[in-house]
């Protein structure tokens, strides 16, 4: 082996390096995607007979390559490159491979050097499953429960290991009694079992040493000091070099290996890496505190958390850099919610709060679940804003009171529009998914108020981290990060290293069995016949399966789920999904598939009663989550998607049918994702979009890799080429000004009436009243001109929106209007792409807007202007309500105050009338009309079963109350009272709008009930609809508020209520409990705090050292005991500690003949109670 530095880097450099060696390892990974436990498919490629001895052997020496570098002080880099290299190397011949021995041997080097390369999710993923039947010793147990952190695991075999005595003076000289002496000169038959027993006795003492060093290692993550890792590199070195001399192979190994991970493990702790102290004259506030808790509420997780992946380290350096906005640019899955918690925790210590934005509804309740887990430990409050649009007064009062807020842009910018002063004390704003700029309504209205937001007054107190997984290199990236940075030049970071490996293939249909092709480098495995053509075993039917392309996905779906794999479905249609559930339902029926829950039918209880009352129990829905099948698509209920995601997130679901919210950044992840298509509406789906879901491939800390596949059933030369060309795609989603892209759509419409006109003539005709109707083109089709009239009009309402937005309520004279604009659109995205132009383009572009700004201007009062603005429409749509504003408000008036009175009928009434005008006024207009949509919505307001009114399959109609009664109308509400404020009379003593702050019409349309106290509970998080009306209907509550719901929750009445397995109903009582008692739930929460504490002790034998890392309790019938770092037992305590204490504790020798010092970070649960 090569000795000096120069010659290892050589040896390295050539075996990670594109060549044969690097061809072997493409080999072995190929082998390894078709290869089970060691057997290989019927016309598999022959791989030959030695590669599994080739591979072993290139890994173990690229491994011992790495390790010798590394000490000799070669770059770090390089060296984990080997590590990670020589990992899947060795696990190319391990993870699959004969079950025996010396394969659970080698998958522990191979997830040990995984974990020096930096990829501890994979060392996780390559372990978990087998390490309950793996055949390890104590040693190689130990080494992989730390890599599995699972630290109250090892912790446990520590504390029995050293309980049992085996190492100890008597135990030992016990072992080497029992070697009977022979005579001088004499042989004996028992010389060699002589020998046995002192390589057993020192294999214990060896045990014993390794033990104890673990013991000393875990004492420095919990203290986070580093102060005992060199004794504990003392310690392994010597047992290395006795395993060495004694030619111990695995404890050799275990050793070595030990040596260099706890100190890699450590330099990527959240101890090293987390700064301690800010940026110089910066007031980093309770930081250390808050600090504290965070590392100790991690620690203590079923699986610790107790380290960062590389591509989060430099942002965690730059926490609390206070005054740096920040883009985060990672791939999906690979960290960024964790900087987001640390920036949070930033902010938090400074005592600001935090709005966290996220662009779908679905996503802020998962948001909200994440954000819950990590700071309600510390103390800190977590809402989500309920509802989609508008803010009521419960609301404002989030927004001004709780810690952190997740809210969707839509209703954070319509709270600020009315209040900006909803921000004044907030810190940080969280933009996730911040990459949505484009030209739609949504995308238009977050860059103004994203521009809103860079511009106000306070802006520099007030820190903005955007973070995303998919934008583009290039000037667009460059202008975006400039824009949000302030030109900063380090406010971008981007890495790309993700956990999982990915790998794609295609699963080709052959008439009679489908083949599956996989590309890994230059390698294509197969499996010839991945499946083979089926005759059904039930029912009449005789058609063979699969028999179509959806078919051929669930097929594929269910042969990865029979190999032990979960299973995104892709559908890149939203009425797609539906119709895949049913022919799940169809095959399984015929036998083709069989169910794949694998847990008791008890844990799907909560989601069959929740959808049940939305879908009737029979509904196709229903029946696949019995098969553990989920669908899941943007127009499913709320309440139940939150069961379906919370199934997915513990791992009961299998298979999840899913529709395009999966690229928007919703937390649904797999082993596989099966694409149905790539196409929607004839044209290939956008490459950002497809990036972002091929990134749910492989999860971190169960997966090695993820398997993008395409079936292709039918019209594979074309299927192949599209797929091809989105898999070899690498640019990142359009980040052009969605502004600017307005302005240019709108022009070019011009242009095409126009025809050829010079630049001159076409800004005159820009500034005229005439140029913003609807431009006709000569002979253009009907069918082409309806749709430009629709796109026209959609824009125009969008670039309205955008004016208002970014202007505000300022009363801007028509002379200073156009100099305004460009003073607020200074340094802007739009501004910023706008010079990438040349100059006659971006002198047109400008006239355009102007000439649309004064266009408003000239139509409209100022008066007007500040309601559409509060409203948060354009000038059309505020036409619109200003014509029909008296009907409208004296509607919504009446429908506030019979929700509060109780009035139901009259309340009915009045939002089914407002609902009638409300339809007619774009964009509160539904996308179609359902019959009879009145009769539904008064079964919805009365808290009727939605199922009451409808039968069979009734996705149109909830689809139509998520759309139309949840979203439309409550906008149109809070458009119609806000523009209401702007016109009252504060002077007059009639009844107004304003008076009611809670916007309790809006609320009955957001909830499904017309009372007060259900919609709270609902609100709140109780996800049945029909179990809060029982609820409080039965106890008769009457509370307005949180508060009055918090102290209803802790009555005696709901107290004793709440033990009955029938209370609110016998189908939601589970969900009740949770909803009470679970980690989220309503009285749940428990504060952890760091608590110092004298502690009196009884020393066995001198007093420790001022300073000594102390341990306490040993396990049962040791609970009292004080132990050194390194297990040895030291003193006894007077009082019992709690066993199943959650916290840390932290105790340290002061010197005294009695006493040591102790601090406890946890939750009130130290002492038994």
């Amino acid at each position: 082996m090569a000795s000096t530095l120069e010659e290892l880097q050589a040896n390295i450099d050539s075996a990670i390096t594109p060549g044969f060696r690097y061809k072997l390892l493409a080999r072995g990974q190929s082998r390894g995607m078709i290869w089970r436990d060691g057997v290989l498919p019927e016309d598999a490629p022959n791989y030959g007979s030695e590669l599994s001895d080739d591979l072993l052997s290139y890994g173990y020496s690229l491994l011992l390559h790495g390790l010798r570098y590394t000490e000799l002080g070669g770059d770090a880099d390089r060296g984990r490159s080997a590590f990670a290299v020589a990992a899947e190397a060795l696990e190319a011949v391990a993870a699959k491979g004969v079950a025996d021995p010396e394969r659970d041997f080698h998958c522990l080097v191979a997830a040990a050097a995984y974990h020096l390369g930096r990829f501890s999710a994979r060392a996780y993923s390559l372990l978990h499953k087998g390490l309950t039947k793996a055949n390890l010793s104590t040693v190689e147990r130990g080494l992989a429960k730390l890599m599995l952190r699972d630290l109250n695991g090892l912790s446990r075999d520590i504390e029995t290991w050293f309980k049992a005595g085996k190492a100890n003076d008597d135990a030992l000289i016990a072992g080497l009694s029992r070697i009977p002496e022979v005579p001088d000169g004499e042989e004996s038959w028992e010389e060699g079992d002589s020998e046995n027993r002192v390589l057993d006795v020192l294999i214990v003492a060896l045990e014993e040493n390794f033990m104890a060093a673990l013991a000393m290692s875990l004492l420095a993550l919990e203290r986070g000091e580093d102060g005992l890792l060199p004794q504990v590199r003392a310690r392994l070195k010597n047992g290395l070099d006795v395993a060495g001399e004694l030619n111990l192979v695995s404890q050799w190994w275990c050793h070595r290996l030990a040596i260099h991970l706890l100190d890699g493990l450590w330099d990527a702790s959240f101890h090293k890496i987390l700064p301690l102290e800010g940026p110089p004259g910066v007031d980093i506030g309770d930081w250390a505190q808050l600090r504290k808790l965070f590392i100790g509420s991690l620690y203590r997780r079923s699986k610790a958390e107790i380290d960062l992946w590389p591509s989060q380290f430099l942002a965690a350096r730059r926490a609390l850099d206070f005054d740096a906005n920040l883009v985060l640019s990672l791939p999906t899955s690979a960290g960024k919610t964790r900087i987001a918690e640390l920036c949070i925790l930033a902010c938090l210590a400074t005592k600001k709060r935090v709005v966290f934005v996220t662009p779908l509804r679905a996503l802020s309740a998962q948001t909200e679940v994440g954000l819950r887990r990590t700071f309600t430990p510390l103390g800190k409050t977590v809402s989500s804003l309920y509802g989609s649009i508008g803010a009521s007064g419960a609301d404002v009062d989030a927004l001004r009171s709780r810690d952190i807020v997740v809210a969707t842009p839509e209703k954070l910018d319509f709270a600020l529009r009315s209040d900006p002063t909803l921000l004044d004390d907030v810190g940080l704003v969280v933009l996730d998914e911040g990459h949505m700029i484009g030209l739609g309504e949504r995308e238009v209205r977050y860059e103004a108020q994203i521009q809103r937001l860079l511009r106000r007054s306070d802006a520099a107190g007030r820190r903005i981290v955007c973070l995303s997984a998919i934008l583009p290199d290039g000037d667009q990236l460059e202008d975006f990060a400039a824009w949000l940075t302030y030109d900063k030049t380090d406010g971008l970071i981007k890495n790309d290293w993700r956990p999982t490996r990915l790998r794609f293939g295609e699963v080709e249909w052959k008439g009679q069995h489908a083949q599956l092709n996989v590309s890994v480098g230059d390698e294509k495995p197969y499996i010839l016949k991945f499946l083979v053509a089926k005759k059904p075993t039930k029912g009449r039917a005789t058609k063979t399966f699969p028999a179509d392309q959806r078919e051929l996905c669930i097929a594929t779906a269910w042969r990865l789920v029979d190999d032990g794999q979960t299973v995104l479905v892709f559908c890149p249609l939203r009425r797609s999904v539906l119709p895949f559930a049913s022919t799940v339902i169809q095959m399984h029926k015929r036998g083709h598939i069989e169910s794949v829950l694998e847990h008791p039918p008890s844990v799907l209880a909560t989601a069959l009663a929740v959808g049940a009352e939305w879908f009737g129990p029979d509904h196709d829905i229903l029946k696949c989550l019995k098969l553990g099948v989920a669908v899941h698509h943007g127009a499913l209920p709320t309440p139940y998607r939150k069961e379906v995601e919370r199934l997915l997130r513990d791992g009961v679901l299998k298979v999840t049918i899913s529709s395009p919210t999966l690229a928007q950044g919703l937390n649904l992840s797999a082993t596989s994702l099966v694409f149905h298509g790539v196409k929607r509406n004839g044209d290939l789906i956008d490459i950002a979009e497809f990036r972002n879901v091929v990134g749910r491939a492989g999860r971190a800390y169960i997966d090695i890799e993820g398997l993008v596949l395409y079936p292709m059933f039918d019209d594979h030369w074309k299927r192949n080429a599209d797929w091809q060309a989105l898999i070899s795609n690498q640019k990142g989603r359009e980040m052009e000004s969605g502004l600017l892209r307005l302005i240019v759509a709108l022009l070019q419409r011009m242009r095409n009436k126009l025809g050829n006109v010079d630049s001159d003539q076409f800004i005159e005709y820009i500034a005229g009243q005439a140029a913003w109707e609807f431009p006709v083109v000569v002979a253009e089709q009907e069918r082409d001109a309806v749709e430009a009239r629709k796109r026209w009009e959609t824009h125009l309402m969008s670039l309205d929106t955008a004016i208002f937005s970014l202007l505000g309520d300022m009363p801007v004279p028509d002379e200073e209007l156009g100099s305004k604009l460009d003073e607020i659109l200074g340094s802007s995205l739009f501004e910023r792409r706008l010079v990438r132009y040349n100059e006659d383009s971006r002198t047109l572009l400008m006239a355009g807007l102007h000439a649309r700004a004064q266009y408003i201007w000239s139509n409209s009062t100022v008066q007007q202007r500040r309601g559409y603005f509060l409203a948060g429409v354009g000038l059309a749509t505020g036409m619109a309500l200003d014509a029909r504003a008296p009907e409208l408000e004296q509607l919504l008036l009446t429908a506030n105050a019979a929700v509060l009175t109780g009035e139901q009928d009259t309340a009915v009434d009045a939002i089914t009338a407002f609902a009638q005008i409300a339809f007619l006024i774009p964009p509160f207009s539904p996308q179609a009309l359902i019959d009879d949509w009145e009769s539904l919505l008064r079964l919805w307001l009365l808290g009727q079963p939605v199922t009451n009114v409808l039968s069979g399959n009734n996705d149109e109609a909830i689809q139509f109350i998520e759309q139309a009664f949840v979203y439309n109308l409550p906008w149109a509400m809070e458009a119609v009272r806000v523009r209401a404020e702007v016109h009252e009379n504060p002077f007059s003593d009639e009844v107004k709008l304003s008076d009611f702050s809670q916007a309790h019409a809006v609320v009955a349309l957001e909830t499904g009930t017309l009372s007060i106290a259900a919609a709270t509970l609902i609100q709140a998080g109780f996800g049945s609809r029909l179990a809060a009306i029982q609820a409080v209907t039965s106890t008769r509550a009457n509370f307005e508020s949180m508060k009055g719901l918090m102290a209803w929750l802790s009555s005696d009445e709901i107290r004793a209520l709440s033990v009955k397995p029938d209370w609110p109903t016998p189908e939601s009582h589970q969900l009740w409990i949770e909803f009470i008692t679970g980690p989220s739930g309503a009285l749940a929460a428990k504060a952890w705090t760091a608590t110092t504490y004298s502690s009196q002790v009884t020393w066995h034998d001198v007093p420790m050292p001022p300073g000594v890392a102390l341990r306490i309790g040993g396990g049962p019938g040791k609970e009292q005991s004080v132990f050194s770092a390194d297990y040895r037992e030291v003193g006894m305590i007077g009082w019992m500690p709690n066993p199943v204490a959650t916290g840390v504790m932290i105790a340290t020798s002061n010197g005294s003949q009695d006493k040591f010092d102790l601090e406890y970070i946890g939750p009130d649960d130290m002492l038994t109670s």
